[in-house]
């Protein structure tokens, strides 16, 4: 079944529609089948929507630019990424102009400077630090991560944040597929733990309902005239079942799964608990 058929038949029971990015809106540089359309018709409908990413390695506006280079025109504004939602956690918490030691890149501009922290990537000022942000993208893995391991065995209390909590991600090589943050943190925890030391990340990205509540906060901030916004009429639309599928569901939300990604068929019949979509669909057109 296309997405949009779909769509088009039940347009009413929705206020808003959320996107993942890879492997629904587009696979590699190709924008997948009907996507194109389906965006334009929202857009000229007024149709309450966003796009949520657990990319942290790029800012809006270079997420915004790497799409259009693949011919998928998304403004930044459109944009939820896991590290844009530093900056809600920074005002919850109280930690503005705090001192962090990031591990890797969080895009430029950088998602924790523009939340209002001060960045620290020297591992020998690690202790004059806050807390540790785990971010992406290719840095010194060995001195780093060690720096952070000795920084929580001596500091448990301080807090290790994590915007992607992504185990791995599909590499530049056919079938080579990436480390993730959220797989060197579960490392970093994991090592602790042999230490004796307890660490509890804070997650922001999907599955974890920090993103899905900024993309609501954003909704709300786009479409003022759409009014209070009901979980159980926003429609979270990804090919992930432990990630977007989960997530929307954990949130009350209408998970719909697609198989234009890293989900096939036979996956999606064996999925259990919370990783179960609502509702299945081929292609978006």
């Amino acid at each position: 079944m296309k997405f949009i058929d779909y769509w088009h038949a039940n347009r009413q029971r929705y206020q808003a529609l959320l996107f993942d990015i890879d492997g629904t809106l587009s696979c590699g540089s190709n924008v997948l089948p009907g996507v194109r359309e389906l965006l334009a018709e929202l857009r000229a409908e007024q149709v309450p929507h966003c796009i949520l990413t657990n990319d942290g390695n790029h800012s809006q506006e270079e997420k915004s630019a790497i799409l259009a280079a693949g011919g998928l025109s998304v403004a930044p504004e459109e944009i939820v990424s896991c590290g844009s939602v530093l900056g809600e956690l920074v005002t919850a918490r109280g930690w503005r102009n705090r001192m962090f030691f990031v591990l890797g890149l969080l895009g430029h501009p950088c998602y924790a400077e523009r939340a209002g922290l001060r960045v620290c990537r020297d591992e020998h000022r690690i202790d004059e630090c806050f807390g540790v942000i785990n971010g992406e993208d290719y840095y010194d893995w060995h001195n780093h991560m060690q720096a952070a391991i000795n920084f929580f065995r001596r500091h448990p209390d301080r807090p290790l944040v994590v915007p992607n909590p992504d185990s791995y991600w599909p590499g530049s090589r056919p079938g080579w597929l990436g480390v993730g943050a959220g797989g060197q943190t579960r490392f970093i925890c994991g090592m602790l733990a042999e230490m004796g030391v307890d660490i509890q990340p804070i997650y922001l990205g999907k599955p974890y309902r920090p993103v899905y509540d900024a993309a609501v906060h954003l909704l709300r901030r786009r479409f003022p005239e759409a009014g209070e916004f009901d979980y159980g009429r926003i429609l979270m639309l990804g090919d992930s079942l432990r990630s977007d599928v989960r997530g929307a569901n954990n949130c009350g939300m209408v998970s719909a799964l697609l198989l234009t990604g890293i989900t096939t068929a036979a996956q999606a019949a064996r999925a259990e608990g919370d990783c179960v979509p609502q509702l299945i669909f081929d292609t978006i057109g």
